[in-house]
């Protein structure tokens, strides 16, 4: 688990630093207009991925882990080949509804675009095919324990998708925007085929085996319905926003986007690491007691992020991503939060997953998803942007407070994490604010936040003391 999950953070470490300079790149370049076509365009390409994996990326990770990795290695290659047909058809499928629904049914794109919406379509099908073919794949590379070739897609690829996006920028806008991503998307795309033909006998006839399909769909409906479910309801209310508001505002959305990555870091390393190695260990320790260590001190960087960028955001986000994108501010404040509260979400949420204990989660997550829809679309008519983070907010918080109280009577240090939990709400109305929670805003508001601060290096002391101990 350690080598993997250095493995992942490495990777992480350097494609988010690539790749969060090149969003500043491709932010100042492109103008908040243009960067919210760009960001409903990626925020498609998210959605038609999760919808094409049809929920067979859990099902074979359940099928070739834990028992499963003793199967013959020719059954392993056709349970695999299995999972990649579903795939590969589920994309196809998924790529003709999107041209009927954006393009004669007017959806998703508001009708004042910065270039022909048959072009934008084009590129758009174009870029979430290749995305959405190179998805299980992908877990493949981590089932097999490949995790230095899976670190390259943060730590190469996706930054790399990023700088030629700018690149084309440069010479065509946002035309060569999206021909830069789209032309590493099929680089990538390229070498998943050759790095996966090494992983397991492949069959050498057109191998398909509908019994096996239908077991791993159904073995990951609850996590696929879930995740898609969520993915249904924030597309739709992203292009609201736009369709209300402008694709300027989506274009702030974007730059907290972008700034939300940073605080990611550290969860997105762990958390498939740590699905695989909970799969392989649940049968022996409490799950939630074994994730207790890497809970606290995520949670206690995570906070320790969040304040310090509260005290120095007014200065940040202009210097980061221009004076045009400082009406952004409330936006990148309440994304940080919710990131950071979804991303311990995750992480409580990984014994449920790794012991097939999906009804909570499917449960829990659907629960969240509704009360984002019905929010979102009450709010964003009137609020447009805060009508999007309100709900954004609901769907991140409701999960972990549920998941945490299913939780805390395993964990052996209660107190702390409960101490975290309510600094994580107390901190809300800083985050929401447009003008406060920094230095330039009110006094009373920084000598909070700098209390906050000081509490939590007393926080981290203590967190050092048990880590050493236990």
């Amino acid at each position: 688990m350690r080598a993997g999950f250095l493995h992942l953070l490495g990777g992480s470490l350097l494609g988010r630093g690539l790749g969060f300079g090149a969003n500043l790149l491709l932010s100042r370049s492109l103008g908040p207009g243009n960067l919210g076509v760009l960001t409903l365009v990626l925020s498609t390409t998210q959605t038609v991925e999760m919808t094409v994996r049809c929920g067979v990326d859990y099902g074979i990770t359940c099928a070739l882990t834990g028992p499963g990795a003793d199967l013959p290695p020719e059954r392993q290659g056709e349970i695999a080949h299995t999972a990649l047909r579903v795939v590969q058809l589920a994309t196809l499928i998924t790529a003709l509804g999107l041209v009927l629904w954006v393009l004669p049914g007017g959806g998703l794109l508001p009708r004042s675009l910065p270039m022909s919406r048959e072009t934008l379509t084009l590129a758009l099908v174009v870029i979430c095919s290749l995305e959405s073919l190179s998805s299980i794949q992908w877990d493949l590379l981590l089932i097999k324990g490949r995790t230095a070739a899976l670190a390259l897609r943060q730590g190469v690829f996706a930054p790399a998708k990023l700088l030629a996006a700018w690149l084309g920028a440069l010479v065509a806008g946002l035309a060569g925007s999206l021909a830069g991503f789209a032309l590493v998307g099929a680089v990538q795309a390229g070498w998943l085929r050759q790095r996966c033909r090494g992983l397991l006998p492949w069959p050498r006839q057109a191998h398909f085996e509908p019994a096996t399909a239908l077991r791993l769909v159904r073995q990951g409906i609850p996590l696929y319905g879930s995740n898609l479910l969520a993915s249904l309801v924030f597309l739709p209310l992203l292009a609201g926003v736009a369709r209300d508001q402008g694709l300027t505002e989506v274009g702030y959305l974007r730059a907290g986007q972008i700034l939300v990555q940073l605080f990611t870091l550290l969860p997105g390393a762990l958390v498939p690491v740590l699905f695989v190695r909970l799969r392989d260990s649940s049968h022996r320790v409490d799950p939630n007691r074994g994730i207790e260590r890497s809970l606290r001190a995520l949670w206690w960087s995570g906070l320790l992020c969040l304040v310090a960028y509260l005290l120095i955001d007014r200065w940040l986000v202009p210097f980061f991503f221009g004076v045009a994108f400082l009406p952004s501010l409330q936006a990148t404040r309440v994304l940080v939060l919710a990131a950071v509260a979804e991303s311990l979400g995750q992480v409580l949420h990984q014994p449920l997953l790794a012991s097939r204990r999906t009804t909570l989660y499917a449960l829990t997550q659907n629960g969240a998803a509704l009360i984002a829809a019905i929010a979102g679309a009450q709010l964003i008519p009137r609020l447009g942007m805060g009508g999007f983070l309100i709900a954004k907010l609901a769907y991140a918080l409701v999960p972990l407070l549920v998941y945490f109280l299913v939780a805390r009577p395993a964990f052996a240090t209660p107190v702390a994490l409960w101490r975290h939990l309510l600094l994580t709400l107390a901190l809300i109305p800083f985050c929401w604010r447009p003008g406060g929670g920094a230095l330039g805003g009110g006094e009373g508001e920084t000598v909070i936040l700098l209390a906050s601060l000081g509490w939590l290096a007393l926080e981290g002391g203590v967190l050092w003391r048990w880590w050493r101990d236990s």
